[in-house]
């Protein structure tokens, strides 16, 4: 050691060691420390032990001589996070392999250091995405809320018609809605909308479709009720005077029904079909046309009018439904035949009993699209 200290190896200064942690001042600055230990009784342990925790706090690279090879594999400064700071030599090395191991560290030194610094850096931000990360879900889960107050908390179940729906969405915020809610003494509105695509975007756009969906016009003394169809077209002039960006449409199916007569006005826009389960079980689709709604300001949405029977059950989806059973051309169908095998259940219990089917599909676990169902279901007098 006196030898390379002579001949200014790697600017190589030897001092006698002290018991480690008195010693910090002398190692704080230095770019790399050797150590050289004799002996391996219990105080040359706890004092190589205080030098190799100010090695690894101080972030040292450090060459260790030992005369006791067992010193290498017998100690805390084995763990993973310790020994890869460490070289260790016999005494026996000569000064020009020492010579070499010591510039060889000093030049490793400075990728330590680059390393060591893009790691901090690194973990800056992750800190900061990881802060972003839970802004996000605060606001995610703020928005999930806002749109929740826009669902209706209560169905206007009566003697004559019962109302069922089931909501999943794919997301925190999804890009369905739908409402049910009566318009007077006999008549019930409901509908179900999908905006394309979902999460923040599209929730915020099915917030404006309930809004603006006009459903009644109240004058001074006296209301008229809209009927689907307009409701629709006025809806549709709304969404094409906010020039929506060519991939962004809204799709609506809106029905109102009367719960003295059973009679059903029911109008489309670009919405899968209504489905209609009659008391036999027998499921048809009702063909309503109707294109999709913010695309062209002069569409077209005609009403078509069902007259419902007692036992009827009329079902609105929006296609995350059909996604879920596939991709293919028997989507539809696979559709009508769950409902099939649930026809003769009431509304509430065939909306429960969907749950399953969902619940049962391979797709269950990676939905991706949002998912709802609205049944209204006509009642025979009690």
């Amino acid at each position: 050691m006196s030898e390379l200290e002579a001949s200014g190896a790697a600017c190589l200064r030897v001092h006698p060691a002290g018991q480690g942690s008195d010693d910090l001042p002398l190692v704080r600055d230095c770019p790399g420390l050797v150590l050289a230990v004799r002996g391996d009784d219990l105080e040359v342990r706890k004092r190589l032990g205080r030098w190799v925790a100010a090695v690894s706090e101080q972030n040292l690279q450090c060459i260790i001589l030992a005369d006791d090879p067992k010193l290498r594999y017998d100690g805390w400064w084995t763990t993973a996070d310790v020994l890869p700071k460490i070289q260790w030599c016999g005494w026996d090395v000569g000064a020009e392999e020492l010579r070499g191991r010591i510039a060889a560290m000093l030049d490793y030194r400075q990728v330590f250091d680059r390393s060591e610094k893009y790691l901090g850096q690194l973990e800056q931000w992750a800190s900061s995405l990881n802060n972003s990360f839970e802004e996000l879900h605060q606001e995610l889960r703020l928005a999930w809320r806002v749109q929740q107050d826009f669902l209706p908390k209560q169905l206007p179940n009566g003697d004559r018609a019962r109302f069922a729906a089931l909501y999943r969405p794919a997301s925190w915020v999804s890009g369905d809605i739908y409402d049910v809610f009566r318009l007077d003494e006999h008549h019930v509105g409901f509908y179900v909308a999908d905006v394309v695509g979902h999460g923040v975007a599209a929730g915020l756009m099915t917030l404006f479709v309930k809004r603006a969906l006009v459903t009644k016009e109240i004058g001074e003394n006296s209301y008229v009720l809209v009927p689907p169809g307009r409701s629709l077209s006025k809806l549709n002039a709304d969404l094409s005077e906010m020039q929506l960006p060519e991939q962004q449409f809204v799709t609506a199916c809106y029905a109102v029904l009367n719960t003295k007569t059973f009679e059903l006005s029911v109008a489309r826009g670009g919405h899968p079909l209504p489905i209609l389960i009659d008391s036999s079980g027998q499921v048809s689709r009702i063909e309503v046309p109707g294109p999709l709604l913010g695309v062209f300001e002069d569409s077209e949405y005609p009403d078509v009018r069902v007259k419902l029977a007692p036992g009827d059950k009329l079902v609105m989806i929006t296609d995350g439904l059909e996604q879920a059973f596939g991709h293919d051309e028997h989507t539809e169908r696979k559709v009508v035949e769950a409902l099939a095998k649930l026809h003769h259940l009431g509304a509430e219990e065939l909306v429960q009993a969907f749950h399953g089917v969902l619940d049962s599909l391979e797709s269950s676990l990676h939905t991706g699209d949002d998912i709802t169902v609205v049944v209204a279901e006509a009642l025979p007098k009690s």
